[in-house]
């Protein structure tokens, strides 16, 4: 009986040390007066197809809820106009950058089958969307998913409304202003290193180890204090602010990107600290 006992105990403390290890991007958001259910789900917003999955636990939390919310609604058509309106260049985009990076960042673009010509035809926002799916080296292109646009297709989501915790224009505005010159040839110098990184940030995503995508993040961030304030610090607190009239009228399923989750800053955190419980769904 006594060792029945001790090996039930060392069964339990198994199960509770893999517990400990487990790790996810979805949450569900429950108390603090919410008569139903949300939930919060880090999202990576592209992957290449064969290695592009939506789980049946997302699946499953999406059909219980009422709305779905996204950073953007790319979905939606007058989203979609005001970002085709606001593609062009910024003036003086290049202004004051040594001669000797433009001349590198042109090359690297030819390399890669790109025309240096688009730098005169499209502002950051394109500009980085066109250089990310280039880190993510699809076998083809044309396969590339966009995780919101997927979690939109699903019977799950179908009829139920979408909001958009920010604009098209409010987004444009902030990629004007947070990727520079110096960031492009930063990030073109570094392409093939941010590859390699790219492919494990894919794979630690997927596998739900999210751990090693914040070590990822960390390692390969290229953020000032100030463009970590930017870019994921007062968005998270502005969404924090729109959540709660959110959650109370309707049980919404949000979907931001997995680096907004992180952190004492993050999402998670930051509903925490306004008396939410978020319970983690492995």
């Amino acid at each position: 009986m006594k060792k029945l006992f001790l090996t039930a105990v060392a069964f339990m403390m198994t199960i509770a040390l893999f517990a400990q290890n487990k790790e996810t991007f979805l949450w569900k958001v429950s108390g603090n007066g919410l008569k139903k259910d949300s939930y919060v789900l880090g999202t990576l917003h592209m992957a290449c197809g064969p290695d592009f999955k939506i789980e049946d636990k997302i699946k499953t939390a999406l059909k219980t809820t009422d709305r779905v919310a996204l950073e953007l609604n790319a979905s939606n058509p007058e989203t979609v106009k005001v970002m085709q309106e606001n593609v062009g260049p910024v003036p003086g985009f290049f202004d004051g950058m040594a001669p000797e990076k433009k001349q590198l960042i042109d090359s690297v673009l030819t390399a890669k089958n790109l025309n240096p010509a688009m730098l005169d035809q499209f502002g950051p926002a394109v500009l980085l969307s066109i250089l990310s799916m280039q880190a993510f080296e699809c076998q083809n292109p044309q396969d590339m998913k966009a995780m919101e646009l997927e979690l939109l297709k699903l019977e799950e989501a179908a009829g139920k409304p979408v909001d958009e915790l920010e604009t098209a224009d409010f987004q444009i505005k902030l990629m004007n202003e947070f990727f520079k010159a110096e960031d492009l040839y930063t990030y073109l110098k570094d392409l093939d290193k941010m590859k390699a990184e790219t492919k494990k940030l894919v794979s630690a995503y997927f596998n739900n180890e999210v751990t090693a995508l914040e070590d990822l993040l960390v390692k390969t961030s290229t953020f000032t204090p100030e463009k970590e304030e930017m870019m994921l610090t007062k968005r998270n607190k502005a969404w924090i602010e729109k959540m709660p009239e959110m959650m109370n009228n309707n049980a919404t399923f949000f979907a931001v990107g997995a680096a907004h989750l992180l952190g004492k800053n993050g999402v998670i955190q930051l509903l925490k600290d306004k008396g939410y419980t978020l319970t983690p769904i492995y």
